[in-house]
């Protein structure tokens, strides 16, 4: 095996004896040879995965689909039923809130059972353990029993015992969810810190944009089994697919499925949606094209065509502006001009513009055709990924961060003579 690797994940998967009855768990344990009196759920089924030193990896997918399971075994608090895990280096895990500290010690005395399990030494610990209380910043509480935690309180020592302990790889399953805003922010900024260090990062979110902005790479996990494995643009994408479709079969009684669509751009990308319609055509109208470049405060005008069925009531287009990573920085939700309808179907325009005010770099444009004018009632019927992309060029403009909101000082003005 490499030297590189840091987990190896091979033909894992693990069986769960579902029983209907409580007593058929003791018959069954009697007579193990009998009839099986249980279903088999396969929580993880025939995972392989290479995890290399240093890469940062976000595990994605609704609930219930394995993702606690797999970071068990990974972890070793599980066995496996099928296959194998090899870890190289010390792993620190965050699964459950309060695991592995007795409710009835202090937060001291579980400081050092954490870092003993941990394999540190008495001394080791009490070198790290101012760090890790200034970090969880609990106060007095630290010498009373953890059973008198709040949930948020529990996990702000946990973190701190675990990202201060210099792991080789660290495990982190929706932990963050727990922290107000200031303490997740401490904590990005740790996980950065270790990510930088060399350490393996492995951590289940439900916050597309976390993965987005934080992962090299993303898994996601759909029943057990790995349903795509990349890059977290494409994965994410992938993830919001099944989604999509799960919330249009659940509105049109498992009449309306969402699935993959072709992409209009000639390279590969992502598309998606139901047979209600579809994008015919986009581009810049500068250039005609899917791409163009403009300069600071220059009009950018894109124009879109589409077409509907008859009957979608509200045909509308979300234009959304993301940076590299897809990460959303603008947008808006415009109503499609129609025309006539012939055949069942209705061709739809629209022309958008808006200034590029932007810093200077490379922006995507995702389209969504979608049957409604909000983002959290409208039905989507197609979505084009980073279908439009420009770059941005700046003259003299000395703004922070991405987009130039034209923030300026007042002068203040003269007092007026009495």
């Amino acid at each position: 095996m490499s030297s590189e690797v840091a987990v190896q994940i091979t033909g894992l998967g693990k069986c769960f004896r579902i029983y209907d009855k409580p007593r058929d768990r003791l018959k069954q344990l009697l007579l193990p040879g009998g009839k099986p009196l249980y279903r088999p759920l396969w929580a993880v089924k025939d995972v392989d995965l290479t995890i290399l030193k240093g890469e940062t990896i976000g595990i994605i997918g609704r609930n219930g689909s394995g993702k606690s399971t797999l970071l068990q075994l990974i972890c070793g608090t599980l066995g496996a039923t099928t296959g194998s895990v090899v870890c190289h280096g010390r792993i620190a895990a965050l699964l459950e809130l309060g695991s592995g500290f007795n409710p009835d010690f202090t937060g001291r005395e579980n400081v050092f059972l954490n870092g003993a399990i941990l394999g540190l030494s008495r001394a080791e610990v009490e070198k790290r353990f101012d760090e890790i209380t200034h970090f969880a910043a609990i106060g007095d509480f630290i010498d009373q029993p953890t059973r008198t935690y709040s949930s948020g309180m529990l996990m702000r020592l946990a973190f701190a015992v675990s990202v201060w302990v210099d792991p080789d790889i660290l495990i982190v399953d929706e932990a963050l969810a727990v922290g107000d805003a200031s303490f997740q922010f401490k904590c990005l900024q740790r996980l950065e810190v270790l990510a930088e260090r060399g350490t393996t990062l492995l951590f289940v979110s439900h916050d597309m944009s976390m993965v987005k902005r934080f992962c090299k790479r993303a898994l996601y996990l759909r029943g057990g089994e790995v349903r795509a494995n990349g890059r977290p643009e494409d994965v994410a994408e992938r993830y919001l697919l099944d989604m999509r479709d799960e919330q249009r079969r659940g509105a049109s009684e498992d009449t309306v499925a969402v699935v993959p669509k072709v992409h209009l751009s000639k390279a590969d990308g992502i598309a998606f949606g139901t047979d209600e319609g579809g994008i015919l055509s986009a581009c810049f109208t500068n250039t005609g094209s899917l791409h163009s470049t403009f300069v600071h405060d220059e009009v950018i005008e894109l124009r879109v065509e589409a077409r509907v069925r008859e009957s979608i009531t509200l045909p509308s287009l979300s234009i959304t502006i993301q940076e590299p990573r897809l990460l959303v920085i603008g947008g808006a939700n415009l109503a499609l001009v129609l025309e006539q309808p012939c055949d069942g179907w209705c061709k739809a325009h629209l022309t958008a513009r808006f200034r590029s005010r932007f810093a200077a770099g490379k922006y995507h444009i995702t389209l969504k055709l979608m049957n409604g004018h909000t983002e959290e009632s409208a039905h989507l019927i197609e979505k084009q990924v980073a279908l439009l992309t420009f770059d941005t060029l700046t003259l003299d403009s000395d703004f922070l961060g991405i987009v130039d909101l034209g923030i300026e000082a007042i002068a203040p003005t003269e007092p007026t003579a009495q």
